[in-house]
């Protein structure tokens, strides 16, 4: 070097900014870290809420077992049709809007959901429902089960209960 030397100043000015600076980059990487994590906790709150709300009635079994078997006749010419309303592989909470996804992005299956009289949320609430309430009613039968699965209130577990026998004429093949 030429011998010059090279002072820097540090007013109450940049000191400020400085702060500032480290504030915004901080918060940026807050954001960044938790942000997602915040989102999915605050949307599984919101699901989990949505499902202990929901009863199930004999009126919306009937028009999912309707739809379903709409779904099954179309599945029967449109091969891609074949699973996209599948209900015994799921995620827990996250499953419902993978599944209402899922199926709108099929419109003849969104057709014949909403031809049955139900949205496609609708259905897949009342399906999951179903099926978590009907594997908790037999686990608390089978082994006393003291938790119910994600998405069993124990009013749906009552009403699958007290409702069975209809609910299997609904859903089998006979007419």
């Amino acid at each position: 070097m030429n011998g010059t030397k090279t002072t820097i100043v540090v007013t109450d000015e940049s000191n400020r900014v400085a702060r500032i600076a480290l504030v915004v980059f901080f918060s940026a990487c807050a954001a960044y870290a938790f942000g997602p994590q915040a989102r999915h906790d605050a949307q599984r709150k919101k699901i989990l809420r949505e499902l202990a709300a929901f009863r199930l009635s004999m009126e919306k079994l009937g028009k999912a077992a309707t739809a379903g078997k709409i779904l099954e006749k179309l599945a029967e010419t449109d091969p891609s049709l074949k699973g996209v309303a599948q209900f015994d592989k799921q995620k827990e909470w996250q499953y419902v809007d993978e599944a209402v996804h899922r199926i709108d992005g099929h419109p003849r299956a969104r057709t014949a959901i909403q031809s049955a009289g139900l949205s496609t949320r609708d259905y897949v609430l009342t399906m999951y429902c179903f099926v978590q309430s009907t594997l908790a009613l037999f686990l608390k039968e089978d082994g006393g089960e003291k938790h119910d699965p994600s998405g069993a209130s124990e009013e749906n577990v009552a009403f699958v209960k007290n409702h069975l026998k209809e609910i299997n004429r609904l859903f089998s093949d006979q007419p």
